[in-house]
């Protein structure tokens, strides 16, 4: 939701729009969540990446925020700058980039290894099939990667311990020989 907040403030056309506060109803269920605090999802890298299909304004950004000093901005100043400019270089919602969020999956990572050749989406169709495939294990194997197996934790059982002489561990574990 807080990408929605955020998009719906950048894009409504007016200047003098306040970057949206946090806001609760009365169940404490956030209705408005806070796009300026420190662990927000939307940080510079995301807000200057949605611009990366507008060649105009992904080059002036390029050339003045390609740098690290763009982190050392307070998320309201460059929230505010980066409203400013849409509003200049006149850009739509369908002119953004939109990525979406894949989860990390070990198998992916293996496959793009050794198929580097391929695209992303192909590895992530690759890894479709074998998850669907009768021979999961075999591709498992074949990668180094084993198939993780789900083993139930047990009470251990607690061995007696048996008395044993020395004569008699002697007998079991060494052979004697007699001397004459």
């Amino acid at each position: 939701m807080p990408f929605k907040t955020f998009n719906s403030w950048l894009f409504d056309g007016r200047k003098d729009t306040p970057i949206p506060k946090p806001k609760t109803d009365d169940n404490g269920k956030v209705i408005v969540p806070d796009i300026l605090k420190y662990n927000s999802p939307i940080t510079h890298t995301f807000v200057l990446a949605m611009f990366l299909k507008h060649g105009p304004l992904n080059r002036y950004l390029n050339e003045y925020f390609n740098d690290i000093n763009v982190r050392y901005l307070s998320r309201e100043e460059l929230f505010i700058f980066i409203k400013k400019c849409v509003q200049q270089f006149k850009i739509q919602k369908s002119q953004i980039t939109y990525y979406p969020r894949r989860p990390r999956v070990i198998l992916y990572e293996k496959l793009r290894e050794k198929m580097a050749l391929l695209k992303n989406d192909d590895v992530y169709l690759l890894c479709d099939v074998v998850e669907n495939s009768n021979n999961k294990d075999a591709v498992y194997d074949s990668l180094g990667l084993d198939k993780p197996k789900k083993t139930k934790l047990k009470k251990a059982k607690k061995l007696k311990a048996k008395k044993i002489t020395l004569k008699q561990f002697l007998k079991d574990h060494f052979s004697t020989i007699e001397i004459k």
